[in-house]
């Protein structure tokens, strides 16, 4: 789940208007209208233009994860196959192997040459 957080970044920088924000994007090269800036303010798009975000961040001093806010559902893969992954056809994949430790490591191993390295 995703929250759209432009209006607040735009009112921490103390720009209210979205015909200011319109100046302030195509003084920085970004050719948008007023109404696109309106629809992008008022509703989080479901998609965006990676110039525009950009710009976006740059006039308001932050990032991409301040104006687009992520919460997890709670449904990670690991959950989903669990549940349901027969009914789908999907089968989990192997259990991740067990890394090796300092005592499975030979004490010696052949250099490039062959030469041993202790």
């Amino acid at each position: 789940m995703f929250k759209w957080r432009l209006k607040e970044k735009m009112a921490e920088k103390g720009i209210w208007r979205c015909t200011d924000l319109t100046k302030l994007l195509n003084a920085h090269g970004v050719n948008i209208t007023s109404s696109m800036v309106t629809i992008i303010v008022d509703k989080m798009p479901e998609r965006i233009n990676t110039k525009v975000l950009d710009a976006l961040c740059d006039i308001l001093e932050c990032t991409p994860a301040d104006i687009l806010i992520h919460t997890s559902s709670g449904k990670s893969a690991e959950k989903l196959l669990k549940a349901v992954g027969d009914e789908i056809g999907i089968k989990p994949g192997p259990k991740p192997r067990k890394k090796a430790e300092q005592s499975d490591v030979p004490s010696s191993i052949l250099g490039p040459k062959g030469g041993v390295i202790n």
